[in-house]
């Protein structure tokens, strides 16, 4: 009795060619992925800078309250002196993981008690720099249009 492998005879499968063709899809796909991902995560990163920029506003207007009850008034009112007076806590920079830096540069610009101008620094970018001058931005024009670059 003869038996016939006929599994043998019909078995197909995919030439090198068509391997590396199909490799060569999944690579451009997954490239194509890789930079729309890559984009989210930046347009994320912006967005949270501008929103910690607004929660320092926020902060900065409780403060501004307090000390109109107090008979104070400010022309200008630092990130420092938030974190110091625990109206605020320390702001991570979305770009690096790390603290705003507690520098002067950071502050809200008050003009007849309301809160007008920020500026902002991170330890690599800022919202201070508006039609290439350094210098606050008003308030109600923040975007993420306007994060530059550090020059310091």
């Amino acid at each position: 009795m003869k038996i016939t492998r006929s599994c043998e005879q019909n078995q197909k499968g995919y030439s090198l060619v068509e391997l590396l063709a199909i490799i060569v899809i999944l690579g451009i796909l997954s490239s194509i992925g890789i930079i729309s991902i890559t984009k989210v995560i930046a347009v994320a990163k912006d967005q949270a800078f501008v929103g910690n920029a607004i929660t320092f506003k926020d902060a900065a207007h409780l403060y501004l309250r307090d000390e109109e009850l107090q008979g104070n008034h400010h022309t200008k009112i630092l990130y420092p002196t938030l974190l110091e007076l625990n109206y605020l806590d320390e702001i991570k920079d979305p770009y690096t993981d790390g603290f705003i830096p507690e520098i002067d540069e950071t502050f809200i610009k008050v003009t007849d008690n309301k809160i007008t101008d920020i500026c902002f620094y991170g330890n690599n970018r800022n919202l201070c720099t508006k039609d290439g001058l350094e210098g606050p931005i008003p308030i109600d024009e923040l975007s993420i249009e306007l994060i530059k670059p550090n020059n310091k």
